[in-house]
């Protein structure tokens, strides 16, 4: 026989709470224990939600020592034994008792009939998750990327993608999933582009799979989970083309716009703090710094310019930089940087080559400081540093043909200028650790930046003959009647006719008039049509 009842769980201590020692009367247990207690003194929160409602909860300690405060679900939860004999805890996602009892009895019936026969271990499954609320499905899933050992930022946006669409389509439990309400939902947000619409596409499909009994081992995939659906719901959900509606196209730098920018970069920090902010000399660089101060400052901007050079000339990303210890370094023969499988993006551990100048500004940068301390101290405010150096340097961040800087254009930079300089394609796709090589050469390629002048010239030399040669050129003047003339050239009388005042209306009258018979005529035509077996009489 199953039961139904609330939770007790455990949270943080809400904002505003105030915290009053109340005393009750001693259970039957603490009793036992000690007779003399007849009541018991305890630490009681008392707040309001967010509806203005007041709630009140146990205060407990945590493990870490704060204070915590202990409250009941506010839906209840069903017990009982399944088909398999084993004991099954679900929600019923009711307030009410007498619905979470007949939530309950279908659970039971279900047993039943799994028991009977007629129903399979995996049909029962499937009906009994159907009154499990979405939040409940989209919790396990989350713990289940944890458990795969997903990138903590991945899971964190695939939680807040998942429980925004939920809200936004209506989905409350499994029967409520539709791939039209979805897609609905997603293309009524106007703001969205479609890289973020194609990442709820792609989150969405996993998730379905998911509850349809797929489950991954790496990059394999298996129907060995539990079925929540029948079937997925969301298989074969479309994607929009990214190409079409780019909203964030990054603009590679020039040479001398990175060069500008480092320049910018390690000035800016000591040049801010020695610009007079108010006054008649507003603007100039005379205000007084302490030598520790301009030390400090100094220091400052070189590692911000370091910070930029290392990421154009390795193509790092912003996490990577960020992670980056001193142990990941290497100065030997060949230096490079080691990537560990937990700092870069497709978790697969790689090492990147350093330019010798690059590696001996690292080298001396880290000098005398232990393994495991960071390389860089990566600002959160990184994006606005570069936006600031941007404008000193007198960069445009936003070009409407070229598109805009921001922190991973510098990663692009990378890959545009190792095009610029002839690299090999494939050498190219392992410098930038792509999986595709369209990826490298197309989208951090930018065209506009590489020599297309300098590559037309080197196509083979095809010349023709001069126009000056006068086999290729016909005469444009045809001899008087009486000289000789060229094969195909003729008679210029236009002179004589315009003196006698005569008009050519019959070509045959013409012609005789000019010391041609009509036969002499036809003559001369065939032979000036073949050339080959006679020339004109001297």
């Amino acid at each position: 026989m199953g039961s139904v009842y609330k939770k007790h769980v455990t949270r943080a201590m809400p904002s505003g709470a105030t915290v009053s020692t109340k005393r009750r009367r001693a259970t039957v247990k603490e009793l036992r224990r000690d007779p003399t207690q007849a009541t018991v003194s305890e630490l009681v929160a008392t707040w309001r939600d967010r509806t203005g409602e007041k709630q009140t909860g146990l205060v407990v300690v945590g493990a870490d020592g704060s204070q915590r405060v202990r409250v009941e679900s506010g839906t209840y939860y069903a017990k009982f034994r399944d088909g398999d004999g084993i004991v099954q805890e679900l929600p019923t996602g009711c307030h009410d008792k007498q619905a979470a009892q007949a939530k309950l009895k279908e659970f039971e019936r279900i047993t039943e009939l799994v028991l009977g026969g007629i129903l399979t271990s995996e049909d029962a499954d499937v009906s009994t998750w159907q009154a499990v609320p979405m939040t409940k499905h989209v919790a396990d899933y989350i713990d289940d990327l944890r458990g795969r050992g997903v990138h903590p930022d991945r899971i964190k946006t695939s939680e807040t993608y998942l429980r925004e669409d939920c809200a936004g389509c209506g989905f409350r439990f499994l029967r409520d999933l539709s791939a039209d309400k979805l897609r609905t939902w997603l293309r009524s947000q106007s703001s969205m582009s479609a890289a973020v619409y194609n990442w709820h596409s792609e989150l969405w499909v996993a998730f379905g799979g998911w509850l349809s009994g797929k489950r991954m081992n790496g990059k394999r995939s298996s129907r060995t989970g539990k079925r929540r659906i029948g079937s997925n719901p969301f298989d074969g959900f479309g994607k929009r083309d990214t190409k079409q509606d780019r909203r964030r196209v990054a603009r590679s730098l020039t040479v001398d716009e990175m060069r500008r920018l480092l320049k910018q970069a390690q000035r800016r920090p000591l040049e801010d703090a020695m610009r007079v902010t108010r006054g008649p000399r507003k603007g100039e660089l005379t205000a007084k710094v302490t030598p520790e101060r301009r030390q400090v400052l100094e220091r400052l901007g070189f590692e911000r310019a370091l910070i930029y050079k290392t990421a154009i000339l390795t193509g790092l990303r912003l996490n990577e930089l960020r992670t980056l210890s001193v142990n990941d370094l290497s100065f030997g023969d060949v230096p490079f940087i080691v990537l560990r499988s937990d700092n870069e993006k497709n978790r697969k551990g790689s090492s990147v080559p350093l330019r010798s100048d690059l590696a001996a500004e690292l080298r001396q940068w880290v000098a005398g400081r232990a393994g495991d301390e960071l390389v860089f101290r990566v600002p959160g405010g990184l994006l606005r540093i570069l936006n600031r150096d941007l404008v000193a340097a007198g960069i445009d961040k936003i070009d409407e043909r070229k598109g805009r800087v921001h922190l991973h254009a510098l990663r692009h930079s990378t890959g545009t200028h190792l095009s610029a300089a002839n690299v090999a394609p494939r050498t190219a796709q392992a410098v930038m650790r792509h999986s595709d090589i369209s990826l490298t050469m197309n989208t951090y390629t930018d065209e506009r930046l590489l020599n297309s002048a300098g590559a037309v010239e080197l196509l083979p030399e095809l010349r023709l003959e001069s126009r000056s040669n006068p086999s290729l050129v016909a005469p444009t003047v045809a001899p008087r009647v009486g000289e000789l003339c060229h094969l195909g050239a003729i008679p210029d009388n236009s002179n004589e006719l315009a003196d006698s005042g005569e008009k050519r209306k019959n070509p045959a009258i013409h012609r005789e008039k000019q010391g041609f018979s009509e036969s002499g005529w036809r003559d001369l035509n065939s032979r000036l049509l073949r050339p080959e077996r006679s020339a004109l009489p001297g």
